[in-house]
């Protein structure tokens, strides 16, 4: 295939294409919003799953969201054909491709774009005019940016952001106020859940944790999860001698974000809601095990990473190979308490001082913080 050449000035319309999961597209909002800083008046559509819709939701740098996987039957022919028609009419002067695999690869090239750069992941980097080989190693926030370094885009360091709405601020606070915790009280967020098994603190670790958090700063602990959390949350809120309660499968994403952003610290495994958290400015422990804090560390306000390599770390995270001794066990109660009174005095402001500076300043906390995660 004829390569062909990047004419910036001609760049219209961009279509970016990231089909994974929910906190992968979170992790894919710099590279939106360094799209949108270089083209500002091109309209930048992005092609999602269904799953992820809410992290897009008020995102300024977003000018259309379409959907993958709208109707059921999305695997059907006839879609992926009305899909595939739709995306060719469009006429998109520049495709970076986030995904790199045989789907996208597929609409990439049926909708034949000015340009096409992206991922060369799994060996579908063939049909692009520029292509940056898959990383496996260092953040995956910088990777995913320097899909942009052809065009003529340098940005590292970035942050992602999930913008919040003054309802779901609301929502949260009510949510809150229902299970005990007043206005400008502060607590400890515990996010206890993972997509996978391997990546789980253990629930009575957590529980023993918030009495702790009790104990030694006042603060009473919030246990948030999906509704598939819900033992696990109520396994933390039984070992917390009463400190903890639980908002499993009482919030959506945003309304989670809305519950972080006033929390005084988060902690909990590498997940979705680690990284929703980090969005927010708020500060976060995370507890790593099978996978690496090269790639997944958060970014967007003050963090402490715990985690204890092991001669097999990081591994697959689909099997373990010491299962009487696995690697997250390997994390301590005491040392996950220090790391987030370390945090609460560093920071040494209230959620409250946070969001009053946020909406004095018109942005989000991160703004200037200059694969797959589930």
């Amino acid at each position: 295939m004829k390569e062909r050449k990047f004419h910036p000035e001609s760049v219209r319309s961009i279509l970016l294409i990231r089909l994974y999961f929910l906190g992968d597209v979170l992790l894919s909002t710099p590279v939106m919003a360094a799209l949108k800083d270089r083209f500002p008046d091109a309209k930048l559509s992005v092609l999602i799953k269904k799953r992820a819709l809410d992290i897009l939701v008020g995102n300024p740098a977003v000018d259309e969201v379409i959907i993958y996987d709208e109707p059921e039957h999305y695997h059907s022919p006839v879609w992926q054909f009305k899909l595939a028609s739709r995306l060719r009419r469009a006429r998109y002067d520049l495709v970076v491709d986030l995904t790199g695999d045989l789907r996208s690869s597929l609409l990439l090239l049926a909708a034949d774009p000015g340009f096409r750069v992206g991922v060369n992941h799994a060996g579908f980097g063939r049909i692009l005019d520029r292509r940056i080989p898959y990383r496996s190693t260092g953040p995956v926030i910088d990777h995913l940016l320097s899909v942009l370094h052809p065009l003529g885009i340098g940005v590292s360091g970035a942050a992602p952001l999930l913008h919040l709405t003054e309802e779901e601020r609301l929502r949260a606070r009510n949510l809150l106020e229902a299970r005990g915790i007043a206005a400008g009280e502060s607590f400890v967020m515990l996010s206890p859940g993972a997509g996978r098994r391997l990546k789980r603190w253990k629930p009575e670790r957590f529980g023993r944790l918030a009495e702790r958090i009790k104990m030694e700063l006042g603060f009473s602990s919030v246990v948030t999860g999906a509704t598939t959390d819900r033992e696990l949350a109520d396994a933390v809120v039984a070992s917390s001698g009463g400190t903890a309660v639980s908002l499993a499968g009482a919030t959506d994403v945003r309304v989670l974000a809305a519950v972080a952003a006033e929390a005084r610290v988060f902690v909990g495994n590498d997940s979705g809601p680690m990284h929703i958290t980090a969005s927010q400015g708020t500060p976060v422990v995370g507890l790593f095990g099978a996978s690496t804090p090269e790639r997944f560390a958060p970014r967007g306000g003050p963090s402490r990473i715990i985690w204890h390599r092991l001669d097999c770390s990081p591994c697959d995270q689909r099997r373990c190979e010491r299962p009487d001794e696995p690697c997250m066990d390997a994390i301590g109660v005491a040392e996950v308490l220090d790391a987030v009174m370390e945090l609460v005095s560093e920071v040494g402001v209230t959620a409250a001082t946070r969001s009053a500076a946020r909406n004095t300043s018109g942005g989000e906390p991160g703004d200037d913080a200059g694969e797959q995660q589930e």
